[in-house]
């Protein structure tokens, strides 16, 4: 009998033991977080832009001058506001160029791809803090990636690629065509990332399993 009672006690505490959940952060305060986040996101934005244009200078063996990152101001050069510019030289065919233009796009898709593995499936973090550190990136990303469609002046990097594609006027029309595409398609990324991080349920805390005990004494 005595070892019966020992098994039922023993199966009561692991029946009424629950992992405490942990404490979720509020809405309100995971917005005041993101517009924390907002500066140093932006400084890294700033800095995968210019970044990627270097880079791919590099590639196709240009010298880069020089970069800038901040503060945002007037590019003496071109006399045009900027948030960053990068200064390069040897870039000797029209395929150097395309490439150095483009070069901020083509980082923009690969990481936002790459995002997409997560807010799509399981990968997707758990914890508030780390879906809303995503989030942030991935809406500056999209935002660089985005805004080039609503601009025309000729000093901007798209139009310059298109124009050297001999893509002028209307003829730019289907390229931006599949250029909005892929604005929509990142932008629902971002979308589902929102979504999942302040409207999605927190995960369930699961409850321990208990088997029954069957002993005998004699």
């Amino acid at each position: 009998m005595r070892v019966l009672a020992i098994a039922v006690v023993v199966a009561s505490l692991a029946g009424g033991a629950r992992a405490e959940p942990s404490a979720e952060p509020s809405d309100r305060t995971l917005i005041y977080l993101g517009l924390g986040l907002t500066p140093p996101m932006y400084l890294l934005g700033v800095g995968i832009h210019e970044g990627s244009h270097a880079i791919g200078a590099k590639l196709v063996g240009a010298s880069v001058d020089s970069i800038h990152l901040f503060p945002p101001g007037r590019d003496p050069r071109s006399g045009r506001f900027r948030f960053g510019w990068t200064y390069v030289h040897g870039l000797k065919t029209k395929g150097d160029r395309i490439l150095f233009y483009l070069a901020p796009k083509i980082t923009d898709a690969l990481l936002l791809g790459g995002f997409a593995g997560l807010v799509l499936t399981d990968a997707w973090p758990q914890n508030r803090y780390g879906q809303l550190a995503l989030t942030v990136l991935a809406t500056g990303l999209w935002v660089d990636f985005a805004k080039d469609l609503v601009l025309f002046h000729s000093g901007n990097d798209v139009v310059r690629a298109f124009n050297l594609w001999c893509m002028t006027g209307w003829k730019q029309l289907p390229a931006r065509l599949v250029y909005a595409a892929a604005n929509v398609g990142f932008g629902y990324l971002v979308y589902r990332s929102f979504v999942r991080t302040f409207d999605d349920p927190a995960p369930a805390t699961a409850a321990p399993l208990v088997l029954p005990l069957l002993t005998t004494a004699f």
